[in-house]
């Protein structure tokens, strides 16, 4: 198998099959695994697997239609009550989780694309409305996941040109 990481492109067709419920949990687990400063670890997750709930996200975005086709939608989540007062950092952590979901999606033949929320306000606004999130939830991402419609594509996106070395 390639690494994961060179594999892994966005996907925004999905087939029709369910991701089951374990192989949602070990994006998530993945997710936990990202590295964090202070060790504050702020994520949580909203796993949308309903219909009701997946319209709700694709309205949150104008570019969160997919997520209706989706098998299930992971919501990563900062929870502020674990942030340290005027910490920066918390952003840096939930954006390594989000990758981390992404990676092990791609390791588990999944297909799943990253939707920005944060720092949208009325996306924010919209998901914690439609989900009665309180307001120290931050919807950071919506990653839909699921089976791809059709053979993925990865590019290779090294250039060269983008690396200036110190020697």
């Amino acid at each position: 198998m390639m690494n994961p990481v060179m594999q892994r492109c966005s996907c925004r067709e999905y087939a029709e099959t369910a991701v089951p419920e374990e192989l949602l949990r070990q994006l998530a687990a993945a997710g936990m695994q990202a590295p964090s400063a202070k060790n504050e670890r702020p994520w949580e997750f909203l796993i949308v697997c309903s219909d009701e709930g997946k319209q709700k996200l694709a309205q949150a975005s104008p570019y969160a239609k997919m997520c209706t086709n989706a098998s299930a939608v992971i919501v990563v989540l900062a929870d502020e009550a674990r942030i340290s007062e005027n910490s920066p950092w918390w952003v840096q952590d939930v954006s390594a989780c989000t990758e981390n979901i992404l990676i092990r999606a791609t390791e588990l033949g999944l297909g799943a694309v990253w939707l920005g929320m944060y720092p949208r306000q009325d996306r924010v606004d919209a998901i914690r409305k439609a989900f009665a999130l309180p307001d120290r939830y931050v919807p950071f991402a919506a990653v839909p996941v699921g089976y791809p419609k059709k053979p993925l594509c990865p590019q290779d996106r090294f250039d060269e040109t983008r690396i200036r070395w110190v020697r």
